[in-house]
């Protein structure tokens, strides 16, 4: 009984020392430089973890992280600006005159009192860093992974989330690795052109990933690699061509119950446009994704053959979000 009660009051001791050291050292707003070394402190706390989660049979590879971000409780933010005040009240003798020394007496009355109210409440900052990482089995299976980690101000973990998760084929993980290490898309004689295409053409890759929601960041990641493999075959992107290849795609695993044997036609692309106000309430139109429609045909719970006109949708990145067969008079879709 006494060694429990030594022990609790070890860990009471030593969490209560943890907090205050904290509040005292991390509370303040670090500076970039505070702020790097942090992420690369967690980073490497991430990366031994997981190396130590995995066997000789499942091989952990580390790829990207994301930005670190901190969640501070209120009480921490107050105490951060009441630093700052008693940073800047020595320069402020012009303005307070005689009445100076009292607000810089109550203003360290107020950082011990926030200090108090900190440490009682057992408060601190967390960190939260995203994570692609890959799985590898020795069987040659790949499972990228993309986890966010919520840590301490000590940067060891408190928790961790799957964002999203999605197997890869072989083809699928040497796509992958040409995305990841943003290898050219295109080639040109001009180099500069080249680079700088290329430079836009990943911005726009990757910032459509890091936008997406956590529930379409896999379909959007397999249709970006259907891209890449797209730009190595024809060294360039044609987004009319490209969903088209989705929709033939789609034909030899329909999400609908229909069973397509030819398709007969395609319409072109077109946009989907919707308007939000901007600022001084003046509308301003933004595109929502595109649509597409496709003759085949096929059949529907094992009928006879028919002609079935289908429309198509997809988001502004290209990927297949929707399919719905069409009712009624559709030739006007294809003209």
């Amino acid at each position: 009984m006494f060694r429990f009660i030594f022990l609790a009051s070890l860990v009471f001791l030593f969490t209560g020392c943890f907090i205050l050291e904290e509040y005292e050292n991390a509370s303040i707003v670090e500076t970039v430089e505070e702020e790097k070394e942090r992420q690369e402190l967690i980073q490497d706390s991430i990366i031994a973890y997981l190396t130590r989660q995995y066997n000789d049979e499942k091989l952990y590879i580390s790829y990207t992280f994301g930005t670190l971000f901190s969640t501070k409780p209120k009480e921490i933010i107050e105490l951060e600006q009441l630093y700052e005040i008693k940073k800047n009240l020595p320069s402020m003798q012009d303005h307070y005159g005689e009445k100076l020394d009292s607000i810089i007496q109550d203003n360290n009355h107020e950082i011990k009192n926030k200090n108090e109210e900190i440490r009682d409440k057992h408060l601190y900052t967390t960190y939260d860093l995203t994570h692609l990482y890959c799985i590898k089995t020795d069987k040659g299976k790949v499972r990228l992974i993309e986890t966010n980690f919520k840590t301490y101000p000590n940067n060891v973990i408190k928790d961790m989330e799957v964002v999203f998760s999605t197997s890869l084929n072989n083809t699928e993980y040497e796509l992958f690795e040409h995305y990841i290490h943003q290898d050219p898309l295109v080639f040109d004689d001009d180099y500069s052109y080249q680079k700088q295409l290329n430079a836009n053409t990943y911005t726009k890759l990757n910032q459509a990933m890091i936008d997406a929601t956590p529930e379409m960041k896999a379909d959007l990641l397999k249709t970006i690699l259907m891209k890449v493999a797209f730009y190595q075959r024809n060294n360039t992107f044609d987004p009319e061509v490209f969903t088209t290849l989705l929709l033939s795609e789609w034909t030899k695993k329909p999400t609908l119950d229909i069973q397509v044997d030819k398709v007969i036609k395609v319409s072109p692309l077109k946009m989907i446009k919707g308007s939000t106000e901007a600022n001084e309430n003046i509308p301003h139109e933004l595109l929502i994704g595109f649509k597409k429609f496709m003759l085949v045909k096929g059949q529907v719970d094992n009928a006879f053959q028919e002609e079935i006109p289908l429309y198509f949708e997809f988001d502004k990145n290209h990927v297949l979000i929707g399919a719905l067969q069409v009712d009624g008079e559709y030739q006007k879709y294809f003209e």
